[in-house]
């Protein structure tokens, strides 16, 4: 195993830009002087390890109840990470970090509520941005920026303002209420009409045809015939008993009414 002879500490915790400090930034011998105020902070000193321990150290870091794990976890939330930081005593490392003179002459250190001051950006590094300030923003957009509501919103933007009006004309809008009646669809035929009108299915069939009983058959017109009686096969001997049993198949012909009387 290579074993590193110069001491070299690494950072193995969440990045905290806004202090110049890196996840697996390495630092040669000491640590740098500008992140000796991060170093106050317990868990940020849990997660800088040697790098010939840095294995180990990640497993640690990845098993879930260690204190490395712990340490990660809690610096992990942006919010612990400001709490951390507001509660820094960076008097004693004056001159190891980014100062900036204030107003008065006083010393502020350079931080994420205390950025360093860019030439070139309206309202300065380290003031407030207005409205009015947004040189890409438009009459509407600041005017949105600027109310106090919704209602206010709704006005700048003309929303709920709008002309169009209940009516029965082809621009009007129907009332939300609005309920057709038959006679309204334009496109339906009579018969429709009087089907989707209705009172019943009974009075429906009676419209179209459906169900109506047949009349009798007739000698001009279709109808329904009953079955006739059943006539015995002949066994006349002579012309007079098969007249007689063809004039009683007739008879039951015309009692069914397939003949006419």
């Amino acid at each position: 195993m290579l074993t590193i002879e110069e001491s070299i500490l690494i950072y193995i915790g969440p990045p905290i830009p806004s202090r110049g400090l890196f996840q697996f930034g390495s630092f040669v011998g000491d640590i740098p002087e500008f992140l000796e105020p991060l170093m106050q902070v317990e868990e940020i000193r849990e997660l800088v390890v040697d790098v010939n321990h840095l294995v180990e150290a990640k497993k640690e870091m990845n098993t879930i109840g260690t204190e490395k794990n712990k340490a990660f976890q809690y610096l992990s939330n942006p919010n612990n990470i400001e709490a951390e930081l507001s509660k820094l005593d960076y008097k004693s490392f004056l001159g190891k970090g980014i100062y900036i003179e204030g107003e008065n002459g006083e010393l502020s250190l350079v931080g994420k509520n205390n950025p360093l001051p860019v030439a070139g950006l309206s309202g300065g590094g380290g003031g407030s941005v207005t409205v009015d300030s947004i040189t890409d923003a438009s009459d509407v957009g600041k005017n949105l920026l600027k109310v106090a509501d919704a209602s206010a919103a709704r006005t700048a933007i003309g929303a709920g303002t709008s002309n169009l009006k209940v009516g029965t004309t082809a621009t009007d809008a129907k009332a939300g209420n609005y309920a057709p009646k038959v006679t309204d669809i334009s496109d339906a035929g009579a018969m429709g009409k009087q089907i989707m009108a209705a009172a019943d299915a009974a009075a429906a069939r009676t419209l179209i045809g459906a169900g109506t009983p047949v009349s009798a058959a007739t000698t001009a017109a279709n109808g329904t015939v009953k079955q006739a009686a059943a006539q015995a096969n002949s066994a006349a001997t002579d012309v007079a008993g098969l007249v007689a049993d063809f004039n009683s198949l007739l008879g039951k012909l015309r009692t069914a009414g397939v003949l006419a009387p």
